[in-house]
C-alpha cells in the first residue's frame, strides 16, 4: 500500500452527491460486478466487500479521500417520464382506465444539478495497492448521481503514486475533512457535525452517525 493520486477524466458534466464522489464505494461497486455479487437492498442483505485501499486503524473506514474538483459551470436538468398515453390507447378496450398521478402510469419531472468540472477532471486521494485500484477502475465507466441519463461518464482514468501533504493524508487537508470522518478525527478544525454514514454503502441509512462532513464547494485542488 502506497500514497497514490487518482484522477478521472470526464467526457462531460456530473451530478455530484452531496459530500462528493467517495471513490471506495465505486471501487467496491467494481468487485460486486467483477465477481458478480447481487446487489443489496437492506441491510440484512449488506456483504463486506474488500477493496485493494488500506483502512484506518480501528478498521471504520478506507483512507480514501471524496472526489476533488473546481466547479467551472453548474446548470440544472430535468429527469422526465411521460404518461403512456398514447400506447394505452392502442391497446383499444383492453385497458379501461389509466391513471397518471400515481403508480406505474406516472410521469414526472425531477430537476437535478450537474456540474462542469474545470478541465473535465476529479480527483480523489488515497492509501492504496496501485495495480488492483487499477484494475478495478477499468469496471467503473460513469461516476455520480444520475448515470442512467448519461451524465458522469469517465473517458480514462489515471492512477499514480504521489507525495502525501502531511499527517492528515488523505483524509484531512488544513483541518478539513476531504471525506466524512469521525467528529475526534486527528488534524480537524472545528468540523461541521451532521448525521452520515462512514463507510459504504452510504445509502444505508441505518448506519448514519455523527460525522463530520466536507463543506467546501468543490474542494482545494
Amino acid at each position: 500500500m502506497r500514497p497514490l493520486c487518482v484522477t478521472a477524466k470526464l467526457a462531460g458534466p456530473v451530478c455530484m452527491p452531496e459530500y462528493g464522489v467517495a471513490l471506495d464505494a465505486c471501487l467496491a461497486a467494481a468487485v460486486c460486478q467483477r465477481d458478480q455479487v447481487p446487489p443489496a437492498f437492506t441491510e440484512a442483505e449488506v456483504i463486506d466487500i474488500e477493496i485493494p485501499v488500506a483502512m484506518e486503524p480501528s478498521g471504520r473506514f478506507h483512507l480514501c479521500s471524496n472526489g476533488v474538483y473546481t466547479a467551472e459551470h453548474r446548470e440544472s436538468r430535468y429527469k422526465q417520464r411521460r404518461p403512456v398515453i398514447g400506447e394505452m390507447q392502442a391497446m383499444g378496450d383492453a385497458v379501461k382506465t389509466m391513471r397518471i398521478n400515481a403508480g406505474p402510469s406516472k410521469g414526472y419531472r425531477i430537476p437535478f444539478e450537474v456540474v462542469r468540472c474545470s478541465e473535465d477532471e476529479i480527483r480523489w486521494w488515497m492509501v492504496g495497492d496501485e495495480m488492483g485500484v487499477r484494475g478495478l477502475l477499468d469496471f467503473v465507466m460513469y461516476v455520480g448521481k444520475h448515470r442512467a441519463v448519461g451524465v458522469g461518464r469517465v473517458l480514462a482514468w489515471t492512477v499514480e503514486p504521489c507525495e502525501p501533504w502531511g499527517d492528515g493524508f488523505p483524509v484531512v487537508i488544513d483541518g478539513q475533512p476531504l471525506r466524512a470522518l469521525p467528529p475526534d478525527w486527528p488534524g480537524l478544525v472545528t468540523p461541521v457535525v451532521v448525521d452520515a454514514t462512514l463507510t459504504y454503502p452510504y445509502w444505508l441509512r441505518e448506519r448514519r452517525q455523527p460525522c463530520a462532513i466536507p463543506t467546501m464547494d468543490g474542494f482545494p485542488r
